[in-house]
């Protein structure tokens, strides 16, 4: 396996080269993987080839064949680094866009407004967290997910020293705009990161810290906000935020790697650009080069060379295009899938966003004890992140061995003749019920004032539901469209930010009358 670095060893340099000689030849006479749903779309695939699993296989059902590329060289352990590095970048966004709920009243007061016209920052905040993934996520598809994280974490960290100094509502309103435009592009990258170094038999269990991310965010972050907002005022929460995402930024740049497909291959090719490279990296690489002269393996170093020269051509620049995602909205199985993960996430953040008012008339609470009221959720979604995803490795292992189906956790597998569909939606249809008849009688309870408890364990079953159906079906995306991961999570990212902006912003009208 490769070596500290992501540097692969002399035999799998040799195989991975080797390998690499025939992929645009087996590209070319292939269907893509996953289903048949992507070859429905308009994608210009000449210009710019697959780079799923498609390339990485070549069997249905039978066992692969030992000169075929791995899926990826990075180390479990690698891999678990860069997950987890993901799962971090992917927190920041929802983080931020609650982070302030408990905050509302105090905003209000110093800004001499109401709550409503402050619930306006939230919904600007999903309208571009919805629109900058579609941006972000074609961007990392085609440039590299470096680059695009060290451009969006700028952004973020700019908007936010920005948020804590000024002093006008229409500042807020557009610099939270801007905050948003900085951190949402990092969802749709980090399940393009999952795709470029997991294979679909191990895709859940990498997915689960990702979601997690993702989900536990919206939770724990008005408690956190509530915590700062009453000891230190409103604006330590943006300092707070900058000074993680410097941290964050820092360590991104200095030790994780490109994993791109486009641009690193399986991991074996080291990038010609030096932005695209860590310095880890490098210096990894610089080693690997130094013992290749020395052992006198100047041709394969020169098939390494022309390789990582050959992706870079077709690696062209051009600017990110929104309606790349949009265009996966064409298809109608997607566009389910994609409507069932907008419906339920808004379900979920309405439900967040009507505690502050809600706890705070019913309960008497304050900012504090509001945010501490979050945390029901948060333990929710980081249980169904993790047990989730073991249940899709479960279940995919369970109908493989029915198919007799090969099972490949290091090589990429072709999905076309896989029912991938009914693998992931069968958990749901216990899950889903379930958080339904939870959410149902949520705002009866409070009208009526029952124990704190009752609409508590409301939320957690709520949370744990709604997060399970989102990882599933986001994962089940990924699988159906191998070749563009982030450009289809960005397109279900802006049905779910776009839809959630507007019910929220009907919410903050009928509490409000």
């Amino acid at each position: 396996m490769a070596e500290k670095g992501s540097i692969p060893n002399v035999e799998e340099c040799k195989r991975t080269s080797l390998a690499s000689d025939d992929e645009s030849s087996i590209a070319s006479t292939k269907e893509p993987t996953g289903s048949k749903m992507a070859d429905q779309l308009d994608f210009d695939t000449e210009k710019q080839p697959f780079d799923g699993v498609r390339d990485n296989s070549n069997a249905i059902g039978k066992a692969h064949s030992n000169q075929e590329p791995l899926h990826s060289v990075f180390t479990s352990r690698q891999k678990l680094f860069i997950v987890t590095m993901t799962a971090l970048a992917s927190f920041f966004s929802p983080l931020s866009g609650q982070i302030y709920f408990p905050a509302i009243p105090q905003l209000a007061d110093d800004y001499h407004t109401s709550t409503g016209k402050i619930n306006l920052t939230i919904t600007t905040y999903m309208i571009l967290q919805g629109l900058a993934p579609t941006i972000m996520g074609t961007f990392g598809d085609t440039t590299g997910r470096r680059p695009a994280y060290v451009v969006a974490f700028t952004i973020y960290l700019a908007a936010n020293i920005g948020l804590a100094t000024q002093k006008s509502y229409l500042a807020l309103l557009i610099l939270r705009a801007l905050q948003s435009a900085g951190s949402s592009g990092t969802i749709a990258l980090g399940y393009g990161v999952i795709a470029d170094v997991c294979t679909p038999a191990e895709r859940g269990k990498y997915l689960g810290p990702v979601a997690a991310g993702i989900m536990t965010a919206p939770a724990i972050g008005p408690t956190i906000g509530g915590l700062l907002a009453r000891f230190l005022g409103w604006r330590s929460i943006f300092w707070f935020l900058a000074i993680i995402c410097g941290v964050y930024i820092t360590a991104y740049m200095i030790f994780v790697p490109e994993t791109a497909r486009k641009v690193v291959g399986n991991g074996s090719i080291v990038p010609t650009d030096w932005w695209v490279m860590s310095p880890v990296q490098a210096f990894h690489a610089r080693k690997e080069l130094k013992r290749t002269v020395v052992e006198g393996r100047k041709e394969e170093l020169d098939e390494k060379r022309n390789k990582a020269v050959e992706l870079a051509k077709k690696r062209k620049f051009k600017f990110p295009n929104p309606l790349n995602s949009v265009l996966i909205l064409r298809n109608k199985d997607a566009a389910i899938i994609i409507s069932f993960i907008a419906i339920g996430m808004t379900a979920l953040l309405d439900m967040l966003a009507s505690m502050p008012i809600l706890f705070g008339e019913v309960y008497g609470f304050d900012s504090l004890k509001v945010g501490f009221c979050y945390m029901p959720v948060g333990a929710a979604a980081a249980l169904a992140a993790f047990s989730n995803g073991k249940i899709m490795d479960w279940n995919y292992r369970r109908w493989a061995k029915k198919l007799n189906f090969a099972l490949e956790k290091k090589r990429g597998t072709d999905l076309r003749h896989f029912p991938i569909e009914k693998v992931r939606l069968q958990p749901l249809f216990i899950i889903v019920p379930i958080g339904v008849a939870s959410y149902i009688p949520f705002g009866w309870i409070l009208q009526y004032r029952v124990h704190l408890a009752v609409p508590l364990a409301l939320q957690f079953v709520t949370g744990f539901c709604m997060v399970a159906m989102n990882n599933t079906l986001s994962s089940l995306l990924v699988d159906l469209f191998p070749e563009k991961p982030a450009t289809a999570s960005a397109a279900a990212n802006l049905v779910r930010c776009w839809f959630s902006g507007a019910m929220t912003a009907a919410l903050s009208y009928m509490l409000a009358v």
